[in-house]
């Protein structure tokens, strides 16, 4: 006996989300679920051990990422031009993400030890993995729950405008899906801010209790990695927006004209 049994509660939390989930949200909840089910999958079976064998990690990570958009917004939508809006969108926000995680990590200077375990890891047997690129492929990874819950909303938001008015242009419907990128973009920014910062209290507590100065704090790689995330994930998030707008604009309301 090293440690306390906690898989019970644990299953007992999940069967409690599962059911109040399903009663909420019906055929989408069980849709939900699946995604979830498919996502946890992905990561734990494909994601990590090829993370382990040394495969390249950017682009493993790319295609993953990309591969798990497209399942899990085709679960919300189907297979249609909904789907193709949104996850165009969500790409676009996942490679500018990508592409300035790459060149920020780099100026910055950060190392991958910074990442909890890291160095458990390399004990492990795993001295060849390139930490630093697992780095620079968590960022994006990270933010892609956010940048496809926005590329979501503005789809839906534009197709509801389309719906309730058909005979809308191209260009009126892309204005109105702009219109709720921007509303959404502000919330969805702290919402990234307080993810990935969440983790970090302790180490803000340490920093007050010892009267560390401001410009010593930016500077320290913790808290360059926390802002590089935050940032280049808001990068990504605002790239999403105009995109998504634009191209369900142009889809959606062809489609509703065949």
């Amino acid at each position: 006996m090293i440690d306390h049994y906690r898989m019970n509660y644990e299953a007992i939390l999940a069967i409690c989300f599962i059911i109040f989930l399903i009663a909420f949200a019906g055929k989408t909840g069980i849709r939900a679920i699946l995604s979830f089910a498919i996502t946890v999958l992905m990561i734990w079976k494909i994601l990590v051990p090829l993370y382990l064998n040394g495969f390249e990690p950017i682009i493993i990570g790319f295609f993953i990422t990309v591969i798990l958009t497209v399942l899990i917004i085709s679960l919300v939508y189907g297979f249609n031009y909904k789907t193709f809006s949104a996850v165009s969108g969500a790409s676009l926000g996942l490679f500018v993400t990508a592409v300035l995680g790459i060149i920020f990590t780099s100026k910055l200077k950060i190392h991958g030890a910074i990442m909890p375990n890291s160095e458990s890891l390399l004990y492990s047997g795993y001295q060849g993995l390139n930490l630093t690129k697992i780095y620079m492929a968590s960022i994006f990874i990270g933010s892609s729950g956010a940048v496809m819950d926005l590329a979501v909303d503005i789809t839906s938001a534009v197709n509801e405008v389309i719906e309730k008015k058909p005979d809308i242009t191209a260009k009126e419907a892309a204005i109105s899906g702009m219109n709720v990128g921007r509303a959404a973009m502000g919330t969805m920014t702290t919402t990234l801010l307080l993810a990935y910062s969440g983790g970090y209290i302790a180490l803000l507590m340490v920093f007050m209790a010892q009267g560390t100065p401001i410009y010593n704090i930016l500077n320290y790689k913790y808290v360059a990695a926390e802002i590089t995330d935050t940032i280049v994930g808001s990068f990504g998030l605002v790239s999403v927006a105009p995109f998504t707008a634009l191209v369900s604009g142009i889809f959606l309301t062809k489609s509703k004209k065949c």
